[in-house]
């Protein structure tokens, strides 16, 4: 807007200001006049903005490259403040909380179907204290289907977890208990207070000593209390056979420890059938980085057929065109991404193990693929309507042509409002492609006005 339509309004301003001034010192100002006084207060504000800011260079940044990226900008910005710095995105990157989980193996007896499996409790104290294999060894117990383990007062100095609130088992602990990060949140509040408070287990007590890190599970991630296991000598409630974990020293191997598990079993005057099974113990906590990036190079290929089924090749030259495609493409998929492991985040460390939380997160794998591979459809397809000059948003769509014609089939004009050419695209599937044409500089003093 000029200075002068800008010294205009204000002159108006000063003016009428000036009148509701003399009605409050004359004391004539009624409660309806302030009412109009608030009105007309607000609307001067808004005529200000529209004074300073026209609305055809408003509507011309708005439908301009920079306003894309800010949009998606913002969003993230808006996503990181609402998630504390991406929260769920970040705890990818943090340290399992498990020492060196490739050296760990479960050692265990496997029967037919349905029969029990694991070793006999004797076995891991003795192969703890005999083999030259194994750092350590230490043994489990769990009812299928129960929130409760228990295992050897040395097992989480195995795994190498440490807890956050507190302590984990010591030798001769007997009625204790150690809880997750879910139980202490579902139970207690996350009270820090809860050390040395009791918890009801099968109808007994037992005494908290230890909170374990939201990202520690091991076993089965159904499990929220764990209380000690007695095994030299075992008692009464041990069962048959119980699961055992060791991690191996280097340069041992699975055959090596089967051998000499066998062996110590047989100095002992033990009986073993035959040397147990050796394997990886994979019950552990690990980076999902597997799924996520599974998922989103799918999405990705997924969009890419989209774009190569339903829209032209990109037509644009330069290095702008090219990085402002590039770049948008990123933002796009980059928002329901982070708002995807985000969600899954908050999802498993708030919500048990159980089927609806499993419903929730295969529900959300499929919607991330259908809303990223839509992501990248939409960034070209915005492309694909801007123009290659000067990245902006083409404008007055025209139709031309006829559906039912052959020789004059139905396409759609849109120009540049800045006067550096037209698009022209077929509206059928008659194997025409778009085209692009150039308006010579004569044609700038059309578009003067819009710019």
């Amino acid at each position: 807007m000029s200075p002068n339509a800008r010294s205009a309004w204000r002159a108006k301003w000063d003016a009428n200001l000036w009148s509701w001034w003399i009605l409050f010192e004359r004391g004539e100002l009624t409660g309806r006049d302030s009412a109009e006084l608030m009105r007309y207060g607000r609307d001067a504000l808004v005529d200000a903005f529209w004074l300073r800011v026209s609305r055809d260079s408003l509507r011309h940044a708005v439908r301009g490259p920079a306003f894309v990226l800010a949009a998606a900008g913002a969003v993230l910005l808006a996503m990181a403040a609402a998630t504390h710095g991406f929260r769920g995105p970040r705890a990818l990157f943090v340290p399992l909380p498990i020492e060196d989980p490739g050296s760990l193996v479960t050692i265990q007896y496997s029967g037919a179907m349905d029969e029990p499996y694991g070793v006999p409790p004797w076995l891991v104290p003795l192969g703890r204290a005999k083999s030259s294999q194994l750092s350590g060894l230490a043994g489990y117990w769990r009812h299928r289907g129960t929130p409760r383990a228990w295992v050897t007062t040395n097992f989480f100095a195995l795994l190498g977890a440490q807890p956050v609130l507190g302590r984990t088992f010591r030798p001769d602990d007997a009625n204790v208990a150690v809880l997750s990060a879910i139980a202490w949140k579902s139970l207690f509040g996350r009270d820090p207070r809860v050390l040395g408070r009791t918890v009801e287990v099968d109808g007994a007590s037992y005494a908290i000593v230890g909170v374990l890190p939201e990202t520690f599970w091991a076993i089965s991630r159904t499990i929220d209390i764990w209380t000690p296991l007695k095994l030299d000598p075992p008692g009464a409630a041990v069962p048959f056979l119980i699961g055992a974990v060791g991690r191996l020293k280097p340069g041992a191997t699975g055959d090596g420890v089967r051998a000499e598990l066998f062996d110590i079993a047989r100095q002992a005057n033990q009986f073993l059938p035959r040397p147990p099974q050796v394997t990886s113990f994979n019950a552990l906590p690990t980076h999902p980085y597997g799924p996520y990036l599974f998922a989103l190079l799918f999405a990705l290929v997924a969009g890419a057929l989209l774009v190569a089924m339903a829209l032209p090749p990109p037509s644009g030259r330069g290095l702008k065109y090219w990085a402002f495609l590039v770049s948008k493409t990123l933002f796009v998929v980059a928002v329901p991404l982070l708002f995807w492991v985000e969600i899954d985040g908050v999802i498993l460390s708030l919500m048990p193990a159980n089927l609806l939380r499993n419903i929730i997160l295969v529900v959300l794998t499929p919607a991330f693929v259908f809303i990223c591979a839509f992501a990248v459809w939409w960034s070209f397809a915005d492309q694909r309507a801007r123009c290659p000059v000067c990245l902006q948003l083409l404008t007055m769509p025209v139709s031309i042509g006829s559906w039912s014609s052959v020789l004059d089939p139905a396409t759609t004009e849109l120009v540049c409002d800045s006067g550096h050419g037209s698009l022209t695209f077929p509206e059928t599937d008659g194997g025409l492609r778009d085209h692009w044409t150039n308006l010579d500089p004569s044609w700038s003093e059309l578009f003067r006005d819009k710019r």
